[in-house]
Formats: C-alpha cells, sequence, structure tokens
C-alpha cells in the first residue's frame, strides 16, 4: 500500500495520468462531436441518436459513461494542479525576467485555459443535462416531444438545441469555449504523446501534425452548430 501511495505521488504517474485522460478524453470529444453534427441531418437523426444514448442498456449505458467521464475530468484537473504546484514550489523565487523560447501562450496557460474549460463545462451541463439554466429551453419540460418514424415518442433535443443557440450569448459563449478547446488541445495532444514516451523519429513528426488538426476539427466542428443556427441554415 505504501509502495502504491509513493507511485501515486510520483511527478512521472501524475505526468502519465494528466497524459492518458487528456487522451480518453480527446477520443470522448470526437464521439460527441459525431452525435453534434447529426443535428444537420434533421430533427429524426439527432432525436433518434439522443434516444438510442438514452435508452441503450436500459439507461445505464449512458451513466456508466457519464461516471467515467467524470473520474477522467476529476483525475486530469487534480494531475494539473498537482504538477503546477510542484513546479512552482521547485522555484519559490520568481524570475526577474522570464523569456519564453519555444514555448507557446498556448503551452505556457494550460492549467489556467483548463480552469475556465471545467467552468464551462458545468455552465454547459447545468444547461443542457440538468436544465438549471435557460429552464425555458430545456428539453425536459413538458410538451417538447418528437415522434420518431417509427412512432416512437422521445424528447426533441433538435429543438431544445435550436432553440438555445438563437440566443446570441450563448452562441457565442459556446464557440469562444470551443476556440479554447482547440488551443489547449492544440498544445496538450502531442504533449500527451511525448509524455507517453512516443520518441520515434518517424512517429514524431506525425503527431505534431495531427495534433493541431485534430484540435482545429473539433473546435470547428462544435462551433459549426451555433453559428449555423445563428445564421439560419439550421431552424
Amino acid at each position: 500500500m505504501k509502495a502504491f501511495g509513493e507511485i501515486w505521488r510520483s511527478n512521472i504517474f501524475q505526468k502519465w495520468l494528466m497524459a492518458l485522460t487528456g487522451l480518453l478524453l480527446v477520443g470522448f470529444l470526437l464521439g460527441h462531436l459525431s452525435g453534434n453534427l447529426l443535428v444537420f441531418l434533421g430533427k429524426e437523426d439527432i432525436n433518434s441518436y439522443a434516444h438510442g444514448l438514452h435508452t441503450m442498456g436500459h439507461g445505464m449505458v449512458i451513466w456508466i459513461v457519464r461516471l467515467g467521464l467524470l473520474s477522467m475530468f476529476v483525475l486530469h484537473v487534480v494531475a494539473a494542479i498537482t504538477l503546477s504546484r510542484r513546479n512552482r514550489a521547485a522555484r519559490p523565487t520568481s524570475y526577474a525576467k522570464v523569456t519564453p523560447r519555444r514555448s507557446t501562450i498556448a503551452s505556457r496557460s494550460m492549467l489556467y485555459s483548463g480552469l475556465l474549460l471545467l467552468t464551462y463545462v458545468l455552465y454547459h451541463l447545468a444547461h443542457f443535462t440538468w436544465g438549471v439554466v435557460h429552464a425555458e429551453n430545456y428539453v425536459g419540460q413538458p410538451g417538447w416531444q418528437y415522434t420518431l418514424a417509427d412512432g416512437t415518442v422521445v424528447a426533441d433535443v433538435y429543438r431544445m438545441v435550436v432553440a438555445s443557440f438563437q440566443i446570441p450569448l450563448v452562441a457565442v459563449l459556446y464557440v469562444l469555449a470551443m476556440v479554447m478547446v482547440g488551443l489547449h488541445l492544440n498544445h496538450a495532444i502531442a504533449s500527451a504523446f511525448q509524455t507517453m514516451g512516443v520518441t520515434n523519429k518517424r512517429i514524431v513528426p506525425a503527431i505534431r501534425s495531427i495534433g493541431p488538426l485534430l484540435s482545429f476539427i473539433i473546435a470547428a466542428g462544435f462551433s459549426a452548430v451555433p453559428l449555423a443556427i445563428l445564421a439560419g441554415v439550421v431552424k
């Protein structure tokens, strides 16, 4: 037990933990994006998709996924804060002048952008999952239902998404959050693979290219939904 405690507290383990949970969260974002983009196909597709998620395994699967995501997110944030504190403790006296050479703004502000994203995730859940904010557009209210082609009556998720993003402030906040996600991932993806020991000279250049590409796809893909709704393309 003591040995595990020492391993858990080690910087190497914390870096691995942050890298692994980060990559798993990227995988979730790509899957979530594929579902969100169904809004462009119309009510039938996205409402059927949402209904399938909530009824899979008699409703148990989505809760297992949610608990898994919550665990990964918490572990990722805790590891990031732990490493940041240790880095600051290792140099208690601030440098008179800091001259970053190879780092970027995104890499130097990873902790802060991550904490801002955590704040947005809580707001996003309160909006689309719990219906605590913008309750007038929450899918759980009476009358917000849609009948699928097979006659199944389901929650009208399409209507909730469109009604929500027709509010300019909500749409703008969402897009800004997605831009921040892109900036965060732009550095994080390559850094995660490096932490996990991927040093092959043929693979590293590909990872450095894939990182920015994936971050752009995720940020642009998620942003496309509110922008299309604001523009009246989806209504």
